[in-house]
């Protein structure tokens, strides 16, 4: 009957697990970009669909480590692993994003007194997968024009089109 809400997450980079040194993650939004189209006799424009927008990850450590700074301008994986758990049993669901791009930001935090001052990382995203307890919810692969979701490849036609 209760929702089955996200209660905690760790992240690995290359791996390498940040258990307890990360305080906060922003996985890619997925977004389409649209055009609008207004023929002859609607009444109203519809979105066509021109592809995706580009898409960003973020990441804030309670640390200042040399390895995370020195990812800047390298492409390593991020995978986030949420889990999500209701409120009637203790099992619990398996979320993995696998996030791929290059690390194109480190954003130290303004220093303060007193204050912790958080590192964030931002990766602009050219992979993206998603999956519930094993199954894939979605994929996408930005060099090789891929766009599944819920099983569905929905760029094969114009990859085959396009005889690639």
């Amino acid at each position: 009957m209760y929702p089955r809400t996200i209660r905690n997450f760790n992240a690995f980079i290359d791996g390498t697990s940040y258990f307890g040194k990360v305080s906060e993650a922003k996985m890619p939004m997925l977004q389409l970009q649209t055009e609008e189209f207004r023929g002859a006799g609607m009444d109203a424009p519809i979105a066509i669909d021109m592809g995706q927008q580009a898409m960003t990850a973020e990441i804030t450590f309670q640390e200042w480590s040399p390895e995370l700074i020195t990812l800047f301008g390298t492409k390593q994986r991020l995978v986030l692993r949420p889990g999500a758990m209701g409120e009637d049993d203790f099992t619990a669901d398996t979320f993995i994003a696998t996030i791929g791009g290059r690390w194109s930001t480190v954003e130290p935090n303004n220093l303060r007194p007193g204050q912790a001052a958080p590192l964030k990382l931002i990766t602009s995203c050219d992979y993206f997968r998603l999956e519930l307890n094993g199954t894939e919810l979605c994929e996408i692969d930005v060099e090789n024009g891929k766009r599944v979701i819920g099983g569905v490849d929905q760029l094969e036609g114009i990859r085959q089109a396009m005889g690639f």
